[in-house]
């Protein structure tokens, strides 16, 4: 096993793209596996990832962005607001495919967000995406910035919490599902679309759960 490099691994970005029904250019690709590299250098001293080898690392850091880079889910010039960042996946691949996005990272971990920012430096986004020092509540949710047009976190909280806190926070909630099924619409919400996918070269499926203020 060996870790990322962008020398010789960008057909896996590539490839999982492509799986993924995602166009991306040259610029975009090379972007993305800088972004990969830069995630994997700083594991080594912080606690970023368990994905050990670049197959798991483009999956884990890029896979969910493929999906929703998709205008049908994340409506273009959306100003979004990622909970729990950690690593940066999926809301910084997000921001690298889509330049129409503004985005707001919150991350309560300081290391973490010294990375978080490094990697906006280095990725040179500084201008469209600003990170938060700070653990949401999701009990009384709140952000710098809200209400956003969009609300999306992965695996912060359960899944029918974070809705709740989701929904506080933007006009449309994106729940990141794996094994749980999508958990009921709160009052004054609806779900309005169940997108499932599957992982190339895994028979694992996923599914993001769209939800709208009505």
């Amino acid at each position: 096993m060996s870790d990322f490099s962008l020398e010789r691994d960008r057909k896996r970005i590539e490839a999982m793209a492509e799986a993924l029904d995602c166009e991306v250019t040259p610029a975009i690709v090379k972007a993305l596996g800088r972004y990969v590299e830069l995630v994997v250098t700083w594991n080594r001293k912080l606690d970023l990832t368990a994905a050990r080898d670049a197959e798991a690392q483009v999956e884990v850091l890029l896979a969910d962005a493929f999906k929703l880079a998709d205008a049908s889910i994340v409506p273009e010039g959306s100003r979004a607001v990622d909970v729990g960042s950690g690593a940066g996946a999926p809301a910084l691949p997000l921001a690298l495919l889509r330049g129409d996005l503004d985005l707001t990272l919150i991350e309560p971990l300081r290391k973490r967000v010294a990375f978080l920012r490094t990697a906006l430096g280095t990725l040179g986004l500084t201008s469209r995406v600003r990170i938060v020092e700070a653990k949401l509540d999701p009990e009384q949710p709140t952000a710098p910035g809200a209400p956003f047009d969009l609300a999306l976190s992965r695996a912060t909280f359960a899944p029918p919490l974070w809705l709740q806190a989701g929904t506080a926070l933007a006009q449309r909630t994106l729940v990141l599902l794996a094994a749980h099924p999508a958990p009921n619409a709160p009052q004054g919400t609806q779900l309005t679309a169940h997108v499932r996918y599957e992982l190339p070269n895994r028979d694992v499926e996923r599914s993001i759960a769209i939800y709208d203020r009505i």
